[in-house]
């Protein structure tokens, strides 16, 4: 493990070097998320931006093309998060999803994996399939949390679980790195989502 550490700082290039701090930015939005801090959307800006550049350098597309969306909703997700303030500047409320939101969701999931997949097997892509459902689970994990949805968690332990199986199905050198990340996004997650329900009987104990 030593010798690879050793090994890949000495042949760093630019794309290790994206790599690199779309890792580190990613953590702090990572730890930001479970703080529920509104800072997280400008780490998540950087981070997609970067890691966005290493997934068109290997070839996975679909969640290439979903860093664009990662930004476009991060801006959008800051936008709530600033108008969801109440006027003490107390943080926006955190919510619960029903059954139509879970519907919506799920459907999103199946149709654009679906469409995504068959896009990128036209392109020769042998992990289109894969790539097309973690990019989907992803893209609803996000867009959730820009609604401050407790259960957007859930999402965001299944993309990132098969992530994690791709990469090392891949055994691309150049992607190590961001499985350290996704293994952290995992166990973040599962701590967010015993953090935000702690949180969410707080809030509801207040308006009771």
């Amino acid at each position: 493990m030593i010798d690879f550490v050793i090994d890949y700082f000495a042949e760093m290039t630019w794309l290790r070097l994206c790599v690199l701090i779309g890792t580190v930015t990613g953590l702090i939005v990572m730890i930001l998320q479970i703080k529920q801090h509104i800072a997280l959307w400008y780490f998540n800006i950087v981070s997609a931006s970067l890691l966005g550049i290493d997934f068109v350098a290997t070839e996975m597309y679909a969640y290439a093309a979903f860093q664009l969306y990662y930004i476009i909703v991060s801006i959008y997700g800051l936008y709530l998060w600033k108008k969801g303030r109440s006027e003490n500047g107390s943080e926006m409320p955190i919510q619960r999803m029903k059954a139509k939101h879970w519907l919506t969701s799920f459907t999103f999931v199946v149709i654009v994996s679906a469409v995504v997949s068959f896009v990128l097997k036209k392109t020769g892509s042998e992990i289109a399939v894969p790539d097309a459902i973690i990019t989907s689970l992803s893209a609803v994990a996000t867009f959730r949390l820009t609604q401050k949805f407790l259960e957007y968690w859930y999402f965001w332990i299944a993309a990132d679980s098969l992530y994690i199986l791709l990469v090392l199905y891949i055994a691309d050198p150049d992607l190590y790195p961001t499985i350290i990340l996704y293994a952290c996004y995992v166990i973040s997650a599962i701590i967010g989502i015993i953090t935000w329900r702690k949180l969410y009987a707080k809030q509801q104990n207040m308006c009771d």
